[in-house]
């Protein structure tokens, strides 16, 4: 039975944004002021990805938070906690299917918000999965979902058809383990961009080439549908925001307000980067 999600409204465009904004080592190079992070990180960004559901679920006052303190067009995606994916392998037979139940729940007070929900993945066979079909039966229809898959075992015909079926976007990867795929199986595009750092792929910033060809494959998807989520999950030493500026300047969408940020990053990141590999230097 084929199902079409009808979830909240997604916002048409192409929205830039980073896996997650709590991170420390953003300041001095990302964060500047006294505002809180999450403050600071929307006044550049309007979506951001949020990493913390994966590990737990969030308290009801950082839902509200969450909620409440954001004004306009500013959204989040989020992923679906890793209990799930995980430990219980989409098996909703197995205590998933309660932790599943509470999750949706628990960030009910954000469906104004919350856009899209990220089914991410282990790099595990397929066959050793719950049924796919059963899980995506039992997903909330208030929300719209994405899957992202990284093992080869996942690229089948029948795989293909379930996304379609379900209207849920296959997750365009920039990733070590696999090629890109560009394929789009719905009616909005997911795409997560990790580095290829060798420990973790997300310790990365990305080179201008490689920065200009996800331009075009961005412009080429902006072309051919009404919404396209992009993220930079390469978080270490602020190569996330710093690229994820870039990107917008380089699909000539950046702001004034965005480009001077972009221009007081730059020589902080160069900085970072030149500490860093003097500390390696001397402890080699």
């Amino acid at each position: 039975m084929s199902i079409l999600r009808s979830g909240a409204s997604l916002r048409r465009g192409l929205h830039i944004g980073t896996c997650g904004w709590s991170y420390p080592e953003w300041k001095g190079i990302f964060y500047s002021s006294g505002r809180t992070m999450l403050q600071q990180y929307f006044t550049y960004f309007d979506v951001a990805e949020i990493n913390s559901t994966f590990y737990g679920p969030l308290k009801q006052s950082i839902v509200h938070y969450l909620t409440a303190t954001l004004s306009g067009t500013k959204h989040f995606t989020a992923k679906i906690p890793h209990r799930v994916t995980h430990n219980n392998r989409l098996d909703l037979r197995t205590e998933a299917g309660e932790i599943l139940s509470e999750f949706f729940e628990k960030m009910r007070p954000m469906n104004s918000r919350l856009r899209v929900l990220l089914i991410q993945l282990p790099p595990w066979d397929i066959s050793t999965f719950g049924d796919l079909e059963t899980f995506f039966s039992a997903l909330d229809p208030n929300y719209r979902y994405a899957i992202e898959f990284r093992h080869e075992s996942w690229i089948r015909s029948r795989v293909w058809r379930l996304l379609e079926d379900y209207q849920i976007a296959h997750v365009i990867v920039d990733e070590p383990r696999l090629p890109v795929n560009m394929r789009v199986t719905t009616d909005f595009v997911y795409v997560r961009l990790h580095g290829h750092g060798s420990n973790p792929w997300y310790n990365y910033c990305y080179s201008d080439a490689e920065l200009h060809e996800w331009s075009n494959r961005l412009n080429n998807l902006a072309d051919e549908n009404e919404s396209v989520y992009t993220f930079f999950n390469n978080h270490f030493y602020g190569y996330g925001p710093t690229n994820a500026l870039q990107m917008i300047e380089m699909l000539k969408r950046i702001s004034p307000i965005q480009k001077n940020k972009l221009e007081r990053m730059l020589p902080q990141l160069a900085k970072s980067q030149t500490t860093l590999d003097e500390f390696l230097g001397q402890n080699l």
